[in-house]
């Protein structure tokens, strides 16, 4: 593709990712889940993961896991950490931890803050897991708000507290 298509793609995969939130928050879900299709096949990874939580989560088309794990999968290949994060979630819930586990290491080597926590409530009770979820709180703690939510570093601390005084 051409830089100018390039250029023409992304501003109308931009018009259609506002176009389904507008649609989706008049209650048009079917309509939004269209637009965010059209923005995820134009390649806009915005669109691909809000593709794949809709089909994760049944709005506006029928509940597929596996067709989400398919748009996850793509915005990660275009470094959007939601995309491994959201399908590590998937996983979790679905009981695949080995999975669920894999994913959230890709979704914390691309700094996403959250993604630290969840793993490390997954692997605390592993063998030396405590001083790997350790680790992975204080990395996330060390991210910046950016990278971490207000909530998320208010976890983070909560979870590190009780490590540490459980290690005495």
């Amino acid at each position: 593709m051409r830089p100018k298509d390039k250029q023409v793609s992304q501003s109308e995969a931009d018009r259609l990712f506002v176009e389904a939130e507008r649609k989706e928050e008049s209650g048009e879900r079917k309509a939004a889940f269209r637009c965010l299709l059209q923005g995820a096949k134009l390649g806009d990874g915005p669109c691909m993961v809000n593709v794949g939580n809709f089909y994760a989560a049944g709005t506006g088309t029928r509940r597929d896991l596996k067709e989400a794990a398919l748009w996850y999968k793509r915005a990660y290949r275009q470094g959007l950490r939601d995309g491994a994060s959201n399908l590590a979630v998937d996983l979790r819930n679905a009981g695949n931890l080995r999975g669920a586990v894999a994913w959230f290491r890709r979704a914390v080597a691309l700094n996403d803050g959250d993604a630290c926590i969840e793993l490390a409530k997954m692997v605390q009770e592993r063998r030396h897991g405590r001083s790997k979820a350790e680790g992975l709180l204080r990395r996330a703690l060390s991210l910046s708000p950016s990278d971490l939510s207000d909530a998320g570093r208010e976890e983070a601390e909560r979870l590190l507290a009780s490590l540490t005084e459980q290690r005495r």
